[in-house]
């Protein structure tokens, strides 16, 4: 019979998975919970039923913590269509674009996604190098006799209008390309699914397990999730192209 600590205890797992930049190593209290997770399957099972009928899958695990994704129907979720909402009209497509490069220059083969132990590190430059090839192959093939959609081109040409680096420059600009991309790293740094890693080509970076449970999760059984796994084809990138 479950008890008010267990209530207490699952509530504690709320305020935890609310903040996933935090992990078992670097509070007690959260090592505690984790460990009482892993060890009583009683307890596991009313935190998994709390969570479930919030629209919550959980992933705990004794070294990176609560990781929490959000079903298609709950309440809590956030998808990269509320980021982009706030976004301006011509900055929404620049958003997702850099979104799904991150997603994508992260984890360059589908089978990463499902890889708990590798540790992917990218750099703002790749993710921008990806970007440049894309969206200008796109307007390449554009034309009266291409089947490209004319919409999918005109995002891309969004990117395009961007300016790039200047060479040398001694302050960063966030107007510019590699800006473009750093907000969208730091915002995921805030949110848990990035770490910042170091300054070298433009930035350095290392997907965090929530990010990796994220690009499965939140993209499965949708085109998006397609796009991630197998983007060479929909976009016509080849990953071993040449920078």
């Amino acid at each position: 019979m479950r008890s008010a600590a267990d209530d207490i205890d699952i509530g504690k797992f709320f305020a935890w998975a609310a903040r996933p930049r935090e992990t078992p190593a670097r509070s007690e209290e959260l090592h505690r919970i984790v460990r009482r997770y892993l060890d009583e399957p009683d307890f596991a099972s009313a935190v998994d039923h709390v969570f479930s009928g919030a629209g919550l899958d959980l992933r705990v695990d004794g070294r990176d913590g609560i990781v929490v994704t959000a079903r298609h129907h709950s309440l809590l979720r956030l998808t990269a269509g509320d980021i982009i909402k706030r976004a301006q009209p011509s900055h929404r497509s620049v958003i997702g674009a850099v979104l799904l490069a991150v997603a994508r220059t992260a984890y360059p083969e589908p089978g990463m996604v499902d890889d708990p132990d590798r540790v992917a590190v990218f750099t703002t430059q790749s993710v921008v190098d990806m970007l440049d090839r894309t969206a200008q192959r796109l307007a390449d093939e554009s034309g009266s006799d291409s089947d490209v959609d004319d919409d999918l081109v005109e995002g891309w040409r969004r990117w395009l209008d961007l300016p790039q680096a200047r060479p040398n420059a001694r302050r960063r600009s966030a107007g510019d390309r590699p800006g473009a991309v750093n907000r969208i790293c730091k915002l995921l740094v805030e949110s848990g699914y990035l770490n910042a890693r170091g300054d070298t080509d433009g930035g350095t970076w290392t997907a965090r397990p929530a990010f990796r449970h994220a690009v499965a999760a939140l993209a499965e059984d949708s085109d998006l999730y397609a796009l991630v796994n197998d983007l060479p084809e929909p976009i016509g990138l080849d990953p071993a192209d040449p920078a």
